[in-house]
């Protein structure tokens, strides 16, 4: 039957991100709903009409949401309707989307997040690096393991590969309003971001 010895190992790679996502906020009032909504879809329709032409850019308008306020008469506001839309354009390329931005505040739309990540293709492609790193690092301790023990492996039960710790977006500080003049095209990112997979083993050992 063999010892079984269960094994974990981890491989790790980092690359710099390759992806700029820009995240802005609409948001329009008005006395009737319907009338907030025409607002908004119209600051909607007007931002991305501002990102046409440009190549290598993806565009999504999501996140779409109306409610009512009821005021407070105490600070003199009146009950009126809000609606709130979010738009995300994301690059492969920083001077593709930063020149946008401006552009896209100028049309009352509110920037909320700015961040550097792995694109989908990138993040598939370091993950299949880190799992090979980790299957090398759990034959390694299979192997130094069955030596010690002044054993062989004999064969692998299971194996189950695993990735861990999802690469964080990196967040650029950017200040809350830019005219598109002052908004100059960025260096590529400095920082690195980890992707890494576990291996999860059974191996058999025998004399």
């Amino acid at each position: 039957m063999g010892t079984e010895l269960e094994l974990t190992a981890t491989g790790t790679v980092q690359a710099p991100p390759d992806e700029l996502t820009a995240t802005f906020t609409a948001e329009a009032q008005a006395d009737t709903a319907a009338a907030a909504q025409a607002q908004l879809n119209a600051l909607i329709s007007k931002a991305i009409s501002a990102t046409a032409h440009t190549d290598g850019l993806e565009i999504n308008a999501e996140s779409y949401f109306v409610h009512h306020d009821e005021g407070d008469v105490h600070q003199n506001r009146k009950p009126h309707w809000v609606a709130r839309q979010s738009l995300r354009l994301t690059a492969a390329d920083g001077k593709v989307l930063l020149p946008l931005v401006g552009r896209i505040q100028a049309e009352n739309l509110a920037l909320t997040r700015l961040d550097w990540s792995l694109s989908r293709s990138r993040r598939a492609e370091l993950t299949r690096k880190a799992e090979t790193l980790a299957l090398e690092d759990m034959q390694a301790r299979a192997q130094a393991a069955a030596a010690t023990l002044r054993l062989r492996v004999a064969s692998i039960r299971s194996v189950a590969l695993e990735e861990q710790n999802f690469p964080r977006p990196m967040p650029m500080m950017m200040m809350a309003r830019m005219a598109s003049a002052d908004v100059a095209a960025p260096e590529a990112p400095t920082g690195q971001q980890d992707v890494t997979a576990t291996a999860r083993a059974t191996v058999i050992l025998k004399p």
